[in-house]
This record gives structure tokens, C-alpha cells and sequence, in this order.
């Protein structure tokens, strides 16, 4: 650490300044609503169905219609029709079969997670196999679903299912989203640190405290170097290694004060 830097840690250290010790320090101090399981509002749900098979469609809306009465249902039987509900605008829910006789399965799966990748996508299918299955999942399926008897009841609860998902992704990317803004405007430097000392992350008013040219800079120091103090030092880690769940990494935030 340069001399300027260690004038400034030692300005900022724990004891003049204030410390977040934890990760749930951190967002207590950005007051973070929590991300609670929701339900869908009926009136607004978006559901579009790509099935070929008129019998199957029909079979698909009765289903829906009965679990989402006040959900508007889109059905496309053609590529001309998908190609008009995918630039229409956003869908909440895409119920698609696999084996089409103008597409399949996974390419509608690819077309819509392309355009809205927190979309809820369940393929209803009678067709496929266990290696397709997983390839839609890896590309982001929500449910697999037969089309046999003793299946049909299981799509409404898996359209359920996949809408919950699907909610919980957005909530979290709008919270890691208003995590990023403040993290990176508050002025309070903070830093994210594994329990061996690697800096994982550092905020720029915690660059500009310590005084390196640039975060990247900041990266390549070892977080216990920050503490003039080895008491403070292992104090601090000893809250992240004595803690339960496993925990990898601490969040530090320092405050600056006037030195006493």
C-alpha cells in the first residue's frame, strides 16, 4: 500500500470511521425490500400458445382460460403467426410444443428468452426425449411437460410455477440492479472480500479513499492490508469464518471522518 493510501486507511479505519461488517450490514444500510414470493395478476397476464395441432390447442386454451380466466391467451398455429406475437410486444407466459411441422420447440424457447429472458417458458409436448429436455432446460425452460391424460393436470400448476420463477427473476434483477446504483454512489467506501483476503469488488469512493489510481489497482491488494490494526484486522474475518451457512465473502464499508 503507498503512503497516501495508508494515511487514508488509517484516517478511515474502523474506530474513525463507521464499519458494515456483513453482507446483511450492507443491505440493511441500503434498506432493501425483500424479494417475497408474489402471485400473478390475472388481468394482466400475457399468454401466448404455439402449437400446431388444433386439438391441442384448443385442449391448451381450455386449461388456461380455467386457471387464468382473466388472462388474454394469443394462439400461433404458423411461423407468420409467432413472427407477429414476438414483435407485438411482451409476453408473461409461452406455452410451446416441440415437434411443429414449420419449427420446433427449442428455437421458439431461444426466440423468446433472446427478446425477454425473464419470459415463464414451458414446453408441452408429446414428442421429444430426455436429451431435449435437457437441452430446453439448459436453455432456460421452466417445465417439461407431457401430453398424455394423467399429465394435463399438471399444466396448470406448472404454469403457475414457471410464473413464480419468473417473477423472482425480475425482482432479483431489479434488486441487483438497485444494488449496483448504490453501491456505486453512496459515498461510503465499500468492499466485498473473500475470507482469504482477495478483493472481489470495491466501490470508487472506497477507491478514492484509499487513494489508487483506479479500481482495478484496488483489486490486486489484499483486503487484510486495509487494517493498521491487526486486532481489527482479525476481528473482522473472524465474524465471516465464525459464521453460519458457510459464508465466503464480507462486505466492509468505511465511512470517511475527521482523525480524532
Amino acid at each position: 500500500m503507498n503512503e497516501l493510501a495508508t494515511r487514508r486507511a488509517a484516517k478511515t479505519a474502523p474506530g474513525a470511521g463507521e464499519v458494515c461488517r456483513t453482507g446483511q450490514d450492507l443491505i440493511n444500510l441500503f434498506n432493501f425490500r425483500s424479494l417475497e414470493r408474489g402471485t400473478v395478476v390475472n388481468g394482466n397476464l400475457k399468454i401466448l400458445l404455439v402449437d400446431d395441432n388444433p386439438d391441442d390447442r384448443a385442449l391448451v386454451a381450455r386449461e388456461m382460460t380455467r386457471e387464468f380466466p382473466e388472462g388474454h391467451l394469443t394462439p400461433a398455429a404458423d411461423l407468420k403467426e409467432l413472427g407477429s406475437a414476438l414483435r407485438r410486444g411482451r409476453w408473461d407466459l409461452v406455452v410451446t410444443d416441440h415437434q411443429l411441422r414449420w419449427s420446433d420447440g427449442l428455437t421458439v424457447l431461444k426466440a423468446v428468452k433472446e427478446r425477454w429472458p425473464d419470459c415463464a417458458v414451458i414446453m408441452f409436448t408429446g414428442s421429444g426425449n430426455e436429451e431435449i429436455a435437457v437441452q430446453a432446460m439448459k436453455a432456460g425452460l421452466d417445465d417439461y411437460v407431457l401430453k398424455s391424460p394423467k399429465h394435463y393436470a399438471r399444466l396448470a400448476a406448472a404454469a403457475h410455477m414457471a410464473l413464480d420463477r419468473a417473477m423472482q427473476r425480475r425482482r432479483l434483477r431489479e434488486a441487483e440492479s438497485r444494488y449496483r446504483a448504490l453501491f456505486s454512489r453512496v459515498p461510503v467506501g465499500l468492499f466485498c472480500a473473500a475470507i482469504d483476503g482477495r478483493i472481489i469488488d470495491a466501490n470508487p469512493a472506497m477507491v478514492e479513499m484509499l487513494g489508487y489510481r483506479n479500481r482495478q489497482a484496488l483489486l490486486e491488494v489484499n483486503a487484510r492490508r486495509l487494517f493498521a490494526n491487526a486486532r481489527q484486522r482479525r476481528g473482522l474475518w473472524n465474524v465471516s469464518n465464525s459464521s453460519s451457512g458457510g459464508t465466503t465473502e464480507n462486505f466492509c464499508g468505511w465511512r470517511s471522518t475527521p482523525a480524532p
